[in-house]
């Protein structure tokens, strides 16, 4: 599977930085990020489990989950949790 690039990839370190805080300060919180199974970014607030079902804004791929289940296809994206 060919994954898009990250957001490390095309952001600088001052530039995640704001990122991870306009979350922070918008959003209560981080939560964690995830890919939809064609690679597109998207992040999960509050716990940052998945709760509800939803669609890639991108590429309309079924996202998120339910009862803290990622539905088939979604994975951690593990290079922004570091």
């Amino acid at each position: 599977m060919i994954r898009n690039s990250t957001l490390h990839d095309v952001l600088g370190p001052e530039e995640m930085k704001a990122v991870y805080d306009a979350m922070r300060r918008e959003f209560g919180g981080t939560g964690h990020w995830y890919h939809c199974m064609n690679g597109h970014l998207f992040t999960i607030g509050e716990c940052g489990m998945p709760m509800r079902l939803a669609r890639c804004p991108q590429c309309g791929a079924q996202i998120g989950g339910q009862n803290h289940r990622a539905v088939a296809g979604v994975t951690s994206a593990m290079d922004l949790e570091r």
